[in-house]
């Protein structure tokens, strides 16, 4: 089966929490962040809850967000909704992309991270 993602999309919301957490830490890309956020959201042992919010804050190109590692990040994904027994279709994949995306800098936000270094420390922590 071929996995394709067009975009990741955002809420508005989420679009100013991406704001705040690039003036804290100074990460000036989004699509940095959003990997960022992807990735301790996979830490979590639950799938991310379904964002309800429209999603008409931060649009990026999935080739951005993934930027050279498409393929790991796609498998990660792919893997994640195996393990929770989701089906993968175009829609779904883009859903829980959303998903994890939104919950992982949520994440980041809440623990007021100001730094690269504190980032770091999160994504090294334990769940």
């Amino acid at each position: 089966m071929d996995f394709y993602i067009d975009q990741l999309r955002t809420s508005t919301h989420l679009k100013n929490i991406l704001t705040r957490v690039r003036s804290r830490t100074g990460i000036q890309n989004m699509n940095v962040i959003c990997r960022w956020g992807f990735c301790l959201s996979l830490k979590q042992t639950s799938l991310p809850r379904d964002i309800d919010e429209k999603l008409d804050g931060v649009t990026i190109d999935y080739d951005t967000f993934a930027g050279k590692n498409k393929i790991i990040y796609t498998q990660l994904l792919v893997n994640n909704m195996v393990k929770h027994n989701v089906e993968i279709t175009r829609r779904s994949l883009a859903k829980y992309l959303n998903s994890h995306v939104n919950r992982g800098i949520n994440i980041i936000y809440n623990n007021k991270l100001k730094s690269i270094v504190g980032l770091l420390k999160l994504t090294n922590s334990k769940s």
